[in-house]
């Protein structure tokens, strides 16, 4: 029993690792590409990578697609 309780944290451990590489990801990913303002598609995909990254308030690019 006492090592299935482990084997839940060390899970759920591993699982928390993984939000800090995904933010790094997200954050880079955003940096190097420009707002996306013709492919509607790309620009919603943009949105969550903003999201995911983190870029919020001044740090977040306005997308005039989105905006409007």
């Amino acid at each position: 029993m006492f090592s299935s309780i482990i084997d839940f944290i060390m899970g759920i451990w591993n699982l928390l690792m993984v939000i800090p590489v995904v933010i790094s990801i997200c954050s880079v990913i955003v940096a190097m590409t420009p707002t996306p303002a013709d492919d509607k598609l790309w620009a919603k995909v943009y949105k969550w990578l903003e999201v995911l990254a983190l870029a919020i308030g001044k740090a977040k690019e306005k997308n005039p697609l989105l905006d409007k």
